[in-house]
C-alpha cells in the first residue's frame, strides 16, 4: 500500500500520551515515516477532534504545546471537511453501521483518495469502498502501509 495514508485521531494524540509508551512510540515511528513521505493526510476534523481531547477531555498538555504538534500537521490537512462530505458519510453511516464521527472521517478519507484509514477504532482489515482500514499497532502495520526502509 504506497497510496495516501489517512491517520485517525487516536494515532495522531498518542505522541502526547504518556500512558501507552508502546502505542506512543509505534504512533511517533509512523508519524514521521508518513510525513516524511508526504502519505499522511489528515482533515480539519482529525485535528479538531485531537486538540479537544489532549487539551479538554485528557489534558495531557496545555492549548499552546497542543497548537505546536499540530502545526506540524498543516501540510498534511488535506482532505476536505465540506457539505459534500457531510452527505457522503450520511450514506456512509447508513450503508456501514459506523458511527457518524467516523463515518464523517471515512468520507473526508474517501474524498481525499486515501488508500488506507490508520486507527486502532475499526476492524483492522476492513474494507469500506475503496479504503482499508489498517490498524497503527497490528505487528505489521509498517510493512502493511509500506513505511518500512528508506525511500
Amino acid at each position: 500500500m504506497t497510496g495516501r495514508l489517512f491517520f485517525d485521531t487516536n494515532v495522531i494524540a498518542y505522541p502526547l500520551d504518556p500512558k501507552d509508551p508502546a502505542k506512543r512510540r509505534a504512533s511517533m515511528v509512523l508519524i514521521r515515516e508518513a510525513l516524511a513521505r508526504r502519505r499522511l493526510v489528515v482533515s480539519p476534523q482529525i485535528l479538531n477532534e485531537c486538540y479537544a481531547v489532549l487539551v479538554h477531555k485528557r489534558r495531557l498538555a496545555p492549548a499552546a504545546r497542543v497548537q505546536r504538534y499540530l502545526s506540524a500537521f498543516d501540510a498534511a490537512c488535506s482532505a476536505p471537511l465540506d457539505l459534500q462530505t457531510h452527505k457522503a458519510a450520511a450514506a456512509i453511516e447508513a450503508r456501514h453501521r459506523l458511527s457518524w464521527w467516523d463515518s464523517v472521517a471515512v468520507a473526508s478519507a474517501l474524498q481525499a483518495r486515501c488508500d488506507a484509514f490508520v486507527s486502532e477504532d475499526m476492524a483492522d482489515g476492513q474494507t469500506i469502498e475503496t479504503l482499508t482500514i489498517v490498524n497503527p499497532f497490528s505487528p505489521h502495520a509498517l510493512a502493511r502501509l509500506a513505511l518500512t526502509g528508506r525511500t
